[in-house]
């Protein structure tokens, strides 16, 4: 009985350390800073930005380009509001990042 209790307690922490961490990224402008819809594109995968903020807003706030359960990872991003382009690189870390375009 207690090598059952044992090894099932094993096998519960060797699960519990191979769990693969996620971040979420959140792309935000300033008022004033873009000129209408701006596309982001991560990785090949598209969203738009359709709201200005004053102030840095909440992860995954409406009208940001959001992008949910990304690896943690490096990952490259372009972005144009059809005047304006954006390219870099943002680091995904566990929870929530955020990236303001201006």
């Amino acid at each position: 009985m207690k090598k059952l209790i044992l090894f099932a307690g094993l096998a519960l922490t060797t699960l519990s350390c191979n769990k693969v961490k996620t971040g979420d990224v959140t792309f935000w402008q300033a008022t004033g800073s873009g000129t209408g819809i701006t596309v982001v594109s991560l990785d090949g995968i598209s969203s738009n930005i359709t709201s200005e903020y004053t102030s840095t807003p909440s992860c995954g706030s409406a009208g940001c380009a959001v992008f949910n359960d990304l690896e943690e990872g490096t990952y490259s991003y372009s972005a144009s509001d059809g005047t304006n382009n954006w390219a870099g690189t943002v680091t995904v870390i566990e929870g929530c990042n955020r990236v303001e375009l201006y």
